[in-house]
This record gives C-alpha cells, sequence and structure tokens, in this order.
C-alpha cells in the first residue's frame, strides 16, 4: 500500500519541512560517515555494529527506555537528525532530556504530523535526504507498519544513506522491512541507567540476548553486566 498523500489544510507545514531539508548541507564521504554504528563496546557481540542506509526498530517497553537507546544510537551516527511524531504522541522528545545520552539539541529538528500518513511520508522524505545521519519516527500503538510500509522506508533510508530509526510500542508485531529489531525494558538502577535489551531478529543472522547493560555517560558507551547475557 502506498504511502497517501498529505492532507491539504498541512501542506504548507510539510513543505516547510521539505524546504529544511533541502537546505542542510550534504555530508560529505568519509570512512567515518560510512562505517557501521556500534552498539556495544565489543562489537563481537552484533558484528561491526548496526548499517547506515537501512531501517532498523526498537520496540520498548517504557517510552523512556526507547527514547534513551533512539537517542544513544543516533548521537553515533553524526550529523542533524530529524525526529518525527504525531500530535497524538506526547513525549516528541525533551531535547535537553537526551544530553546525558549524547545527543546535542543542536543536532535535533522536531517534526509533528497531524496524521500518521503525514509522519510516514516525512519520515521517507527524511530519509532520501543525504543531508541527515539519522531520522526517528515514534509510531503509536495500532498505527500502520506494515510490509509495504517499512519497505518504501527501508528503500529511502539506503537511497539517503540516512539511519532510520523506528521507535514502536512493547508488543509490536508481525512483517517488517527493517533490518534489525531490538527490544528495551528498564531496569532497576540508583546510578547509570540500566535496561534489559534484546535483539529479536537480524537480517541474515540469528536472535541474540538478551543482555543486561548500562550506559556510562561519562564516556558514552553501553556496558554489558557481568552475568547479564
Amino acid at each position: 500500500m502506498a504511502t497517501p498523500d498529505p492532507s491539504p489544510d498541512r501542506n504548507a507545514a510539510l513543505a516547510r519541512l521539505r524546504q529544511t531539508l533541502a537546505g542542510l548541507t550534504t555530508r560529505a564521504p568519509d570512512a567515518a560517515a560510512a562505517a557501521p554504528i556500534p552498539v556495544f563496546a565489543d562489537h563481537g557481540l552484533i558484528g561491526a555494529g548496526l548499517a547506515r542506509g537501512a531501517l532498523h526498530e526498537v520496540c520498548a517497553a517504557s517510552p523512556g527506555s526507547g527514547v534513551a537507546f533512539a537517542a544513544i544510537l543516533l548521537a553515533r551516527c553524526g550529523g542533524q537528525v530529524l525526529w518525527i511524531a504525531t500530535e497524538q504522541e506526547s513525549n516528541l522528545v525533551w531535547p535537553p532530556g537526551l544530553i546525558p545520552f549524547g545527543l546535542a539539541p543542536e543536532r535535533l529538528i522536531l517534526a509533528r504530523a497531524a496524521r500518521w500518513p503525514e509522519a510516514l511520508w516525512a519520515m521517507e522524505e527524511a530519509l532520501r535526504c543525504p543531508a541527515l545521519g539519522g531520522a526517528v519516527l515514534m509510531a503509536g500503538a495500532g498505527q500502520g507498519l506494515d510490509l509495504t510500509a517499512t519497505r518504501r522506508l527501508h528503500l529511502a533510508a539506503e537511497a539517503g544513506g540516512v539511519f532510520g530509526l523506528l521507535l514502536r510500542p512493547d508488543g509490536a508485531a508481525g512483517a517488517s522491512a527493517a533490518r534489525t529489531r531490538w527490544h528495551i525494558a528498564p531496569l532497576a538502577s540508583t546510578d547509570a541507567p540500566r535496561w534489559r535489551l534484546s535483539l529479536l531478529r537480524q537480517r541474515g543472522g540469528a536472535p541474540a540476548g538478551p543482555w543486561n547493560i548500562a550506559f556510562e555517560a561519562p564516556n558514552g558507551t553501553l556496558r554489558l553486566e557481568a552475568g547479564g547475557a
């Protein structure tokens, strides 16, 4: 099913988004910009890392854990990041709250769509924009993300070379063209943020985890806790 055209009453806002994306400076090609995005310090846990120019999914048991994990990954992708949600999603993002996870507010472009089809349209436009380092779309429960929709997004990411993330609520299922699907849930913590992380699916590979991980803000790394795998 093709992504529906945005509603006429939102054309002006979407045109401004397109103008914003067009005004960004295209990323300079270099080795760092093409390298996979690391998750753990020990890359051997999931290979070299997460591929750029691809779509990935994060299913979160709590909104906060999903946003934090997305911010950590997007901080590592370099360049400007577009964060998209619909008006029904109350927790679009609070930029200062992402600073501890390495994502600076000046790297963020925030977009809120009135309807889900417009959010999908904005995400596809973003993933085709080679000036962006990454883009994330927050999907609420029941919002349509079938195989066709995710394939369109993945092809757009391939075309633009952009790191794409779908941030979905716990329990999201069904066929998807995303290269990887993750699940994250919060763990009790008195110091560093801690999560239970699983790689539910990866194209061409086996599931992995779960791992108990902690985020070390001073050096920006995800540490695998002893006995947590």
